[in-house]
């Protein structure tokens, strides 16, 4: 699957615009994601929910016992859980050829090998890039890294209130919402100085002007920007209606 292509994993905070980036991204005609959810039955065609590699940190749980999720995550406090827990890097025991193996056929099986770049949408790639960074660069020819990442970012309060507009999350508090984010923020932070190839994009300069910023993404990875007309829309601002709802509850 490796030789010759570059694996594009975005991540960041859930509800903080992955989703609206990958669908912008999977435009481009150099690019293979997972499909949607009608081609993978994967729920918003997630990868980490496609393979049994690493855990998921409870996400699409949510409607487990509240003692049962307290302990194992979900939305909105997954990275809450014991760093140990969460945070996985290069050191940890599941970084092995077999699992590399693993991981890849399971991805391969809807990736468009002909394609240069591979793309995989999960939020918590943000909290385990070092990790995945180790595990799909095993036996790297003389070293080199095959995986870039691009993480998402959204301003935190319209972040907990657009996971507060999801069921799942409705009757959570604002403050843990927002820990959450924090949380995963510092991981990403504190990982970025160790990947080799990572770019980090404000959801709100996307919404403002999504040309420039895609535009810089594909001549990060070597692709031709004038290959893609984008017709994925992207709103001009989604924060408003969230920051309005939070000063209600002042």
């Amino acid at each position: 699957i490796l030789p010759g292509k570059t694996v594009l994993m975005l991540g960041g905070p859930h509800r903080g615009g992955t989703t609206v980036l990958w669908e912008c991204l999977r435009q481009h005609p150099d690019i293979s994601d997972l499909g949607n959810q009608e081609d993978t039955g994967i729920d918003l065609s997630e990868g980490i929910f496609m393979q049994d590699v690493y855990p998921n940190f409870g996400i699409g749980n949510e409607y487990a016992e509240s003692d049962w999720r307290r302990r194992h995550g979900g939305l909105g406090q997954y990275a809450l859980l014991a760093e140990k827990a969460v945070h996985l890097n290069e050191t940890h025991r599941l970084v092995n050829e077999e699992n590399q193996a693993r991981l890849l056929n399971r991805f391969g099986y809807f990736w468009d090998l002909s394609k240069p770049v591979l793309l995989e949408k999960s939020p918590p790639n943000a909290v385990i890039s070092r990790f995945l960074q180790e595990l799909i660069n095993i036996k790297s020819p003389g070293g080199e890294s095959r995986v870039k990442f691009v993480f998402i970012t959204r301003h935190p309060i319209a972040n907990a209130m657009s996971h507060k507009a999801w069921a799942t999350c409705a009757k959570m508090p604002v403050p843990l919402l927002v820990a959450n984010w924090i949380s995963v923020m510092e991981y990403m932070n504190e990982d970025k100085e160790y990947l080799k190839f990572v770019k980090v994009i404000k959801l709100e300069d996307l919404q403002r002007d999504p040309d420039p910023i895609l535009k810089g993404v594909y001549e990060w990875l070597g692709l031709d920007p004038s290959n893609v007309i984008r017709t994925h829309a992207v709103k001009k601002d989604t924060n408003t209606k969230y920051l309005k709802k939070y000063c209600k509850l002042l």
